[in-house]
């Protein structure tokens, strides 16, 4: 007999299929088990199983009649299958139940608009952004009130409201654009490119980035008057790896970034600019243009020395992302006597083991999802937080805004985003004396926290597995040796493969491994290799996998070859550890020093090179000579037990000699200023 503990077991260790068999057999014996009736409408919803989940909602309503948040899902259900009436009936009994929950008010709105009720919609609405005035589509949904009973000049403020609150709001954009046709075609032009531009910036995030592209290119063709677009199409050509405008492209964006011109975001510029003053600069504009402060710092009083510290970690990435991994050790390692933890997440819960664990790492984690900035701020302020820490930067899905209201008196940049946030509120960033020498200081915003050894946690609970699957089973070769190279294929520069080709018709029968891109990618990289005279199947790709088994591939790669500009981060830490050896290029900015830093702390500096040619030649040797990458491979057999790089608890020690120091110089209303932690 299967039991509930058993159904989330298999479900948070990723046994999808086990899980879903388990749950039918518990309701199989028990219809009626809560928990089980719960999971399963859940199980429906997200993946479109309409008709279960309304048939466990409407069991459950039945089962517990008081409870809101069954009426709200259920109403919700209806509202997604135009059962109108209905989800009026049930969003009003949750209402009933629980008058302030804003997202019950919203749907009984929008409910009451697509029954053709205007009045009462409009009604709804306005108590949902009573309860919640953060709410962007609450916002639209009122706009689509008012206009629907007539009042355009109302409409036309809600729909504004909507799109302070969420920019990308792409209907928000369309309804205001048809308000003012008649009034102000200007301005209903600009609210079309919005909208467009909104459709291709969700494209991008689904990965459709050839749709995406598309629409920007018909945006710079109509001249439209809007920051960044000339980016975002060089980052959906970096993404199909189309090259064919690449050195006109990047010459074109730096010599903009460079007049301090809002035309590229900063994550996509370090992609393909080694600049250090270019990516401040970058970063400068783009913080001048979105995120300008909002708020002074909060005065939080100075713990007592027999009180601890509270530290707040903010991402979205708190599931199954590289961030996580490379953090989870570190969270566990803080010393609680002198330290609170809070995780403060606001993305996805997956939910997974590793979810678990970092829900059980730290002393509180909040679920922040759906928050507005103010929401969150106010969350982390009534806690007491002394130092927040960023895990995010400027890269997609950050929430720079609650940094920009001072969501603590010290604020810190770390791990998630490779350069400086260009920000006059963010305090510090970490960093390590290769990732950033003393005479580039000058190029951060930030007040540098210089560690000694890496910059970067790592966990040494992550799998390491023994074997992996045969070459065939990877689409590799018997015999071949295999330069690989798992970054994700927009960092791969033309300069940088014509350099990895040059190594394939070097070595005779050689066949290169890269992550799997979209097929444009995939049909743009086989062609170059074609036009260099080389057989296409020389290029082989692997697809995405969890963690375990693709760190199990690892097995068959003989050489690493890391990127350029951009080196890879994560990507470079898997490797070395399962003991494959990685040639870089250290570049002069962050994102380009990252892989130097990781070899330098395992004592392998001989694999860092300074120029392209260097690097083309080590690669080369290396590849040619079996003994030398034996003996590589040997210094890194076991350096996932005992190198210091995969050591979290004397990591977590130096960061934390680093927040003692920030928050003492705080207190004692010094201004941040440079940190150079010792193990001393």
């Amino acid at each position: 007999m299967s039991d509930f503990g058993q159904v989330m077991t298999f479900w948070r260790e990723g046994h999808r299929a086990p899980a879903e068999a388990a749950l039918a057999e518990l309701l199989d014996q028990d219809p009626d088990h809560l928990d089980g009736l719960r999971f399963l409408a859940e199980l429906c919803n997200s993946q479109g199983r309409a008709a279960e989940e309304l048939r466990a909602l409407r069991r459950l309503a039945q089962l517990c009649p008081q409870d809101a948040s069954v009426r709200r899902q259920l109403g919700a259900a209806l509202l997604a299958t135009r059962a109108y009436p209905e989800a009026i009936a049930a969003l009003r009994a949750a209402i009933a139940l629980d008058g302030a929950n804003g997202r019950a008010h919203n749907n009984l709105g929008l409910a009451l608009l697509r029954a053709g009720d205007a009045a009462a919609a409009l009604s709804a609405l306005s108590a949902a952004i009573a309860v919640d005035p953060h709410n962007a589509h609450a916002h639209l949904n009122r706009g689509l009130a008012q206009e629907l009973g007539g009042a355009a000049a109302a409409a036309e403020e809600s729909y504004r409201r909507a799109l302070a609150l969420e920019p990308h709001l792409v209907q928000a954009h369309l309804r205001l654009a048809a308000l003012l046709e008649q009034s102000d075609p200007a301005a209903a032009r600009l609210a079309r490119w919005h909208a467009e531009e909104s459709v291709a910036i969700g494209l991008m995030t689904a990965g459709r980035h050839a749709e995406a592209r598309a629409l920007l290119n018909r945006l710079l063709y109509a001249r439209a008057r809007l920051p960044y677009l000339e980016g975002l199409r060089f980052h959906c050509e970096l993404w199909e790896c189309d090259w064919s405008e690449y050195g006109a492209r990047r010459a074109s964006l730096e010599a903009q970034v460079q007049e301090g011109l809002p035309v590229e975001r900063p994550f996509s510029y370090f992609v393909y600019s080694d600049s250090a003053a270019g990516q401040r600069r970058c970063a400068e504009a783009f913080v001048a243009e979105r995120h300008p402060p909002r708020a002074p710092a909060p005065a939080i009083a100075t713990p007592a020395a027999s009180e601890p510290l509270t530290i707040a970690y903010l991402s979205p990435d708190f599931h199954r992302h590289a961030t996580a991994y490379l953090i989870a050790g570190l969270l566990e390692a803080h010393d609680r006597e002198r330290f609170r933890v809070i995780a403060a997440s606001y993305g996805p819960d997956d939910p997974s083991p590793l979810r678990a664990r970092l829900e059980r790492s730290v002393d509180e984690f909040i679920d922040l999802r759906g928050s507005s900035d103010e929401e969150f701020v106010q969350v982390l302020r009534s806690r007491g937080v002394h130092i927040a820490v960023d895990l995010k930067g400027h890269a997609g899905g950050a929430r720079t805004g609650v940094l920009a209201s001072r969501a603590a008196p010290v604020q810190v940049n770390f791990l998630g985003y490779p350069g400086t946030l260009g920000a006059p509120y963010v305090d510090y960033i970490v960093a390590d004396r290769q990732i950033i020498p003393e005479p580039d200081r000058c190029f951060y915003r930030e007040q540098v926290v210089e560690l000694p050894g890496c910059y970067q946690p790592n966990d040494r609970q992550r799998p390491h597995p023994a074997a992996g699957p045969g070459r065939q089973a990877c689409g590799l070769p018997d015999e071949a040796l295999v330069f690989c190279s798992f970054n994700h294929v927009y960092k791969i520069a033309p300069m940088m493969f014509e350099t990895w080709l040059r190594l394939l018709r070097a070595v005779e029968g050689s066949v290169l491994w890269l992550l799997m891109g979209s097929h444009q990618a995939r049909r743009n990289l086989r062609a170059r290799a074609v036009a260099a005279g080389l057989a296409p199947e020389r290029l082989v790709f692997a697809p995405h996998l969890e963690l375990e088994p693709h760190l199990a591939r690892y097995h068959h790669a003989d050489l690493c070859l890391d990127t350029w500009p951009c080196n890879g981060h994560t990507t470079t830490s898997d490797a070395l550890w399962m003991g494959v050896p990685v040639v870089t290029l250290t570049g002069r900015s962050f994102p380009s020093r990252v892989a130097g830093s990781l070899l330098h702390s395992l004592g392998l500096d001989e694999l860092c090179t300074a120029s392209a040619g260097d690097y083309e030649a080590l690669a080369l040797r290396l590849a040619r000579s079996a003994p030398e990458r034996a003996r590589l491979r040997s210094r890194l057999g076991t350096a996932h037990a005992t190198a210091e790089l995969f050591d979290p608890q004397r990591y977590c020690r130096r960061l934390e000699r680093a927040y003692l120091e920030m928050w003492s110089r705080h207190a004692r209303g010094a201004p941040p200023a440079p940190i150079v932690v010792s193990d001393r």
